[in-house]
């Protein structure tokens, strides 16, 4: 019994070594498997991403802003976090906590020390308490500065009245609302 069992297993391995050598041969030349990792993810920069960024900016533990971005870019050697897609501001009120006006663009930056921010790519400003709609390339919000502003060409709406210029600058109460080199189409000017 025990030399039919040597013998059996003997030809089993001689018929198992060619289909092992089959199998072994269509490994040779062939392309390694596809990475699991999108091409275009293996191109960033960035040292962390967010996607689905929600961040509330704070000064002494008041909250200043809501920020929302389909993705974020942080970086280790900057205070810069690069935001990109459906990026929205909400601004708070500091000392009321209501909403005092959102701010949406294309893309924008974050300063994470003064959270000073930069909305880049058909930015709008909408301001709560009467509904003025500012649409400019570029808005930039300074809460330390109690400022916001664009350097590039800007069309502020006010119920029927369009006012046109080269850029403009307000508080963040939206009390003194400038349009620079400012021209106006339809509706009174108050």
């Amino acid at each position: 019994m025990g030399t039919h069992m040597t013998l059996f297993r003997t030809n089993l391995l001689k018929l198992a070594i060619p289909f092992l050598l089959l199998g072994l041969s269509q490994c040779v030349g062939a392309p390694p498997p596809s990475s699991a990792v999108d091409e275009n993810l293996k191109s960033i920069q960035a040292d962390y991403v967010i996607f689905g960024l929600t961040d509330y900016l704070t000064r002494d533990g008041v909250r200043e802003a809501l920020v929302q971005a389909d993705t974020a870019y942080f970086y280790r050697d900057s205070t810069v976090v690069i935001l990109r897609g459906n990026v929205h501001l909400l601004a708070y009120d500091k000392d009321l906590g209501t909403e005092r006006a959102q701010v949406s663009s294309d893309r924008g930056r974050l300063n994470t020390i003064n959270n000073s921010r930069v909305a880049r790519g058909k930015a709008i400003l909408i301001i709560e308490k009467d509904g003025r709609r500012i649409e400019s390339p570029e808005l930039s919000y300074y809460p330390a500065l109690d400022v916001i502003s664009s350097d590039s060409i800007t069309v502020m709406h006010e119920g029927d009245m369009i006012v046109e210029g080269t850029g403009f600058d307000s508080d963040l109460d939206f009390l003194n609302v400038r349009i620079r080199n400012g021209k106006t189409r339809g509706g009174v000017i108050r």
